[in-house]
């Protein structure tokens, strides 16, 4: 380490140094600045967005448990959460909570187009994992419903297999036995069981296992 043996030979480092990387430390101090105006500013949207969506989302859910309530209105709330606001948690919530009303009055198309569109707004770097696992899970219900085994499975592939929900395992061994794949299946039913804490999940497996084994 260099020692000085004064104040202007300090200065006069320091000045030497800011000459020789006098590039380099603008292009860094640009860097920081815009990287901190981002931030500030995504930040400052974000909340604004947030703020916007959830009194239109409270509006559309108000309209869902009022029977007086217009199903126009409903539908124009609903439409301009998802227009407006699409990457928000509130309209997210509304795509999977619509998607699930369709599936459980069995229109089971229109279910799939919510969650489907709601697994393509929560993927990538921006997303929301748990709404994504929860749309993937939903749409591999849904296409065994329809006898889509592949197409089951194929939605389940992208889970970690390591840190599987025992439901995913599960309906990947539903998938399987309706492609006739009973030994692949036993073992996906065999870890939802070793994986879940739900007894009466436990009993359904035991059921499943025991209808392939015997």
């Amino acid at each position: 380490m260099a020692e000085y043996s004064s104040d202007e030979e300090r200065f006069s480092a320091f000045v030497n140094f800011f000459k020789d990387h006098k590039n380099t430390l603008v292009i860094g101090f640009l860097l920081l600045a815009f990287t901190l105006i981002f931030s500030i500013s995504y930040k400052s949207y974000s909340s604004s967005q947030n703020i916007k969506a959830a009194e239109i989302y409270d509006a559309w859910f108000v309209g869902l448990s009022n029977e007086s309530a217009s199903k126009l209105d409903n539908k124009e709330h609903f439409d301009k959460l998802q227009g407006d606001y699409p990457n928000t948690g509130y309209a997210q919530l509304a795509r999977m909570i619509r998607g699930s009303s369709f599936a459980r009055e069995g229109d089971l198309d229109a279910a799939l187009v919510d969650f489907q569109q709601l697994l393509d707004v929560t993927s990538g770097f921006f997303g929301n994992d748990m709404l994504n696992s929860i749309a993937k899970i939903n749409i591999a219900r849904i296409e065994l419903s329809k006898q889509n085994f592949s197409s089951a499975l194929a939605v389940l592939e992208s889970f970690n297999s390591e840190s599987e929900h025992p439901l995913v395992y599960e309906v990947k061994g539903d998938a399987l036995v309706g492609l006739e794949k009973n030994d692949l299946a036993l073992d996906q039913y065999s870890l939802a069981l070793e994986n879940s804490q739900n007894e009466s999940q436990k009993s359904l497996l035991k059921m499943k296992i025991n209808k392939i084994t015997n």
